[in-house]
């Protein structure tokens, strides 16, 4: 195989790079490479087929979109995957619902999106193809993926270069070449799957909130052995570009969607622990032995305080518990995901409705956050004795 460049880069020459004229650039002898802004600089190789392909000389690595979430997922949330297995459908998408405030949008945390305020109303496409600078899916996904393959015998790459006679262009000049044995590399091709942004709600509150429903446009076969490969690169896509991942039936309602971002309470009055428990845990549609033992825990820690009622809720497949002390005092957390209980004054249905961003960047008023480190069970107990 032979290469020829525009200038040679240091780890091949052993010197500074030496840019010459784009237009001695060629290659020969089955070459043609793909490459991403960052790997034309630095010229790491893909074979595809004979074609020529010069590149730009001016081509840098594009500014890295900066995001104010979790960038990526390392393996698919067992949420997820428990949500899937009761799925009546094999097709499903990823998709999710976020509440964003006006002041995000105005902040131009969304603009790689192109979701932006013009005259105090939202506007956004329909769709979109993130850019690849908002991270490595989103790049894969733009740009496709090299795979070096150090499993297989390594190959002879021919590179050749234009360097002048004695030191001085005017002389002429005259072609030298090295060999150098690289890795042979595997490419998949960019999916450049889209991403579907619609506004379905709107909410007045301290602050103007508006509800976008963002989901992928592949719809993927459940019963599918790629699919958890497949469901993790949409998952991070997703979790890249928007900061929330959730999965649904292609047919899912609007109503599906809209209860992931509501909590559901069901109110149940003091009874036999382990019934109780037991009917509190089905409702939860998970065989989770690790939030089975986590209710377990917070039920016992919740009994000695002598509630009025246990509470359970679910915000799509996000499992919420406490207790009701009074009409105006209520204690419960995520046993999921949470690390901290919240014990909740006068109007507690409306504060639990809200997000945990909402919570935690409003005023803070008519609730107490308790994070769960050393002590905060005693913390607890002395709050709600003092409120009750």
């Amino acid at each position: 195989m032979t290469l020829r460049l525009p200038y040679l880069p240091y780890s091949i020459c052993g010197k500074s790079e030496s840019r010459l004229d784009s237009s001695s650039f060629k290659y020969t002898e089955s070459t043609v490479l793909r490459l991403s802004l960052h790997q034309r600089n630095i010229l790491t190789c893909k074979v595809e087929s004979y074609r020529d392909a010069p590149l730009d000389k001016d081509a840098r690595p594009m500014k890295k979109t900066k995001i104010d979430w979790k960038q990526n997922l390392r393996k698919i949330p067992d949420w997820i995957l428990s949500k899937a297995k009761g799925f009546k459908m094999r097709d499903v998408v990823v998709a999710c619902v976020k509440k964003i405030p006006v002041s995000a949008i105005e902040a131009g945390k969304y603009a790689h999106l192109s979701i932006a305020i013009k005259n105090s109303k939202p506007i956004y496409p329909s769709s979109i193809i993130p850019p690849e600078s908002v991270g490595k899916f989103s790049n894969k996904n733009v740009n496709g993926l090299e795979i070096v393959r150090r499993d297989l015998p390594m190959t002879t790459m021919t590179a050749s270069w234009e360097a002048p006679d004695y030191g001085d262009w005017s002389r002429g000049s005259h072609e030298i070449s090295m060999d150098r044995d690289v890795y042979q590399r595997d490419f998949i091709s960019p999916r450049l799957l889209e991403i579907r942004i619609e506004l379905i709600a709107e909410e007045l509150k301290q602050e103007r909130l508006f509800v976008f429903k963002f989901t992928v446009n592949e719809v993927l076969d459940s019963s599918s052995r790629s699919l958890k490969a497949t469901l993790l690169d949409d998952l991070n896509l997703l979790q890249e570009n928007v900061g929330v991942v959730d999965i649904f039936q292609s047919d899912a309602t609007l109503d599906d969607y809209l209860k992931t971002i509501y909590v559901h309470w069901e109110i149940l009055p003091p009874g036999e622990r382990d019934e109780t428990i037991n009917r509190i845990f089905s409702g939860f549609r998970t065989d989770s032995e690790e939030v089975r033992q986590k209710l377990i825990s917070r039920y016992d820690l919740l009994s000695k305080l002598n509630p009025i009622a246990f509470i359970s809720g679910t915000s799509g497949f996000r499992r919420y518990f406490g207790a009701k002390f009074a009409d105006n005092l209520v204690v419960f957390e995520n046993l999921e995901y949470g690390n901290a209980v919240y014990v909740m004054f006068e109007g507690w249905e409306k504060l639990s409705k809200m997000s945990r961003i909402d919570l935690l960047s409003g005023d803070r008023k008519g609730f107490v956050r308790i994070v769960h480190r050393s002590g905060w069970q005693n913390e607890l107990k002395k709050i709600v004795l003092q409120k009750r």
